[in-house]
């Protein structure tokens, strides 16, 4: 599905996702289309609107540099491309092929990342950019558990 790729390109490019490298943080901002799409699917405009402004309360608190312009242009870009050309404006199609959509966008979105890996002289080759990519998300989350340690530890 070429307009899902288009789709994790953007946001590879403009950092429209998460803290780190970890799939959920790759996936967060797609996550709250899909939820938004999913609450109010007869109500496509809102839906969307809304989902402009959990995505950039989230990416916000989380990163720096992100402008609000290319949030609204990711959320733009979802309505018409994947909803309106890919599957034809039918959010039943969205919610029975959201499994299948999550994992091809990440595997998009991890491509495009170790692409811009390699632009930046931090990587010669894709696959060693992803596994760059992997060893990040592993650290992260270890770092994530060492904290959840140390907080329960300290209660």
């Amino acid at each position: 599905m070429k307009e899902l790729k288009k789709l994790a390109v953007y946001a590879a490019r403009h950092r429209i996702r998460g803290r780190s490298y970890k799939r959920n943080s790759l996936l967060k901002p797609l996550d709250f289309i899909l939820g938004e799409l999913t609450r109010y699917p007869t109500e496509v405009d809102f839906a969307c609107d809304s989902s402009k402004g959990l995505i950039y309360d989230h990416v916000k608190r989380v990163a720096r540099g992100v402008h609000e312009e290319a949030i609204y242009e990711y959320v733009d870009l979802f309505k018409q491309e994947v909803l309106g050309k890919a599957l034809h404006g039918n959010v039943n199609k969205l919610s029975q092929r959201e499994r299948s959509l999550r994992s091809a966008y990440l595997v998009y979105m991890r491509e495009e990342l170790a692409e811009i890996f390699i632009a930046r002289g931090k990587a010669t080759t894709p696959d060693e950019a992803l596994a760059q990519i992997e060893q990040a998300a592993a650290e992260e989350a270890d770092l994530e558990a060492q904290d959840e340690l140390l907080s329960t530890a300290n209660e």
